[in-house]
This record gives C-alpha cells, sequence and structure tokens, in this order.
C-alpha cells in the first residue's frame, strides 16, 4: 500500500538542477514528498537505511539521478542500488544534461529505468510519475519490468548493440 504522498529521490549536486526537477514534480499535480540529495554518498546512507528496513515504508517509489557528480558518480549510485537486493526493483531515472549515446548506453546496461534529460517537460514528468506509481503498487512480473526499463523517455539515440 502506497502512502498518500510517495517519497521522490533526487541526487544532483546542483542546487538549481534540483529546483528545477522540484518544480517540475509540483507542476504534474500527483501529490508526493520530495527528498533531495546533494552527493552521491548521502543518497547512498539514505538509501542504506532503507534497505536495511523491515518493511520498505518509506522507500522512494522513484530516484532520480544526476551522472556528473562530485566524488560518487551517478553511475557508481546506480550500480550501488543494483547490487542490494533489497533495492534491486527501486526504479531508477538518470536525469543528466548529456545527451552522449555512451551515458546512454551504460544506464541501460547498469539496470536503469530510463534516461530524462534535463530539463524535462510536464508531460513527460507525468508519464514518468504516473509509471512508478502503477509499479510501486502492483510490481509487475520481472519480466515485464525488464521490459519497462528499456523505455528510455525523452530518449536520446542509443547505438544498437
Amino acid at each position: 500500500m502506497l502512502p498518500a504522498s510517495p517519497l521522490i529521490v533526487a541526487v544532483d549536486d546542483e542546487p538549481d538542477d534540483v529546483f528545477f526537477l522540484r518544480r517540475t514534480l509540483d507542476k504534474t499535480g500527483i501529490p508526493h514528498r520530495f527528498q533531495p540529495y546533494s552527493n552521491g554518498e548521502a543518497a547512498q546512507a539514505a538509501l542504506a537505511t532503507v534497505a536495511a528496513a523491515a518493511t520498505p515504508a518509506d522507500a522512494p517509489i522513484i530516484v532520480f539521478l544526476d551522472i556528473k557528480m562530485v566524488g560518487m558518480s551517478g553511475f557508481d549510485v546506480l550500480r550501488w542500488i543494483r547490487a542490494h537486493r533489497a533495492l534491486d526493483d527501486l526504479p531508477v531515472m538518470m536525469y543528466s544534461s548529456s545527451d552522449h549515446p555512451s551515458d546512454v548506453s551504460l544506464a541501460r546496461e547498469l539496470g536503469a529505468q530510463g534516461y530524462l534529460k534535463k530539463y524535462p517537460s510536464v508531460d513527460a514528468m507525468t508519464t514518468v510519475l504516473q509509471e512508478a506509481l502503477a509499479f510501486a503498487q502492483t510490481p509487475p512480473p520481472r519480466s515485464t519490468f525488464v521490459q519497462w526499463s528499456y523505455r528510455f523517455i525523452d530518449s536520446v539515440p542509443v547505438p544498437a548493440k
């Protein structure tokens, strides 16, 4: 059962980018709580607490993760998340100003559910949140989740494998 205002986490070391993300999330009209972290280490510590909890009552429904940060990169945080079984199904949306195909490919390979280029439209953000809410309410079978994970919103071209 989801709380009335599910938690959305953002990990970004640029305060202006966090401001714009929060503003876009607010414009969707979808009730939520917003928790920003200014670096990967702080997010990792907070998510470790969620992973250790017996019940994920305060688990985020989605994490927006910048790639290029001082210290631990977004890719490092994503690797850490995917290495923890309790967080394995946590939807992670890479949120970056980079649209380099190698960044998109690596995000996909590491298990991100999507790649959202800064600064998304309200419509794109609404779609992302609706899908995250639907997933959090009724997690689909793993095979469905994998298909969902390859749907990149506001995507950039990805080289074929």
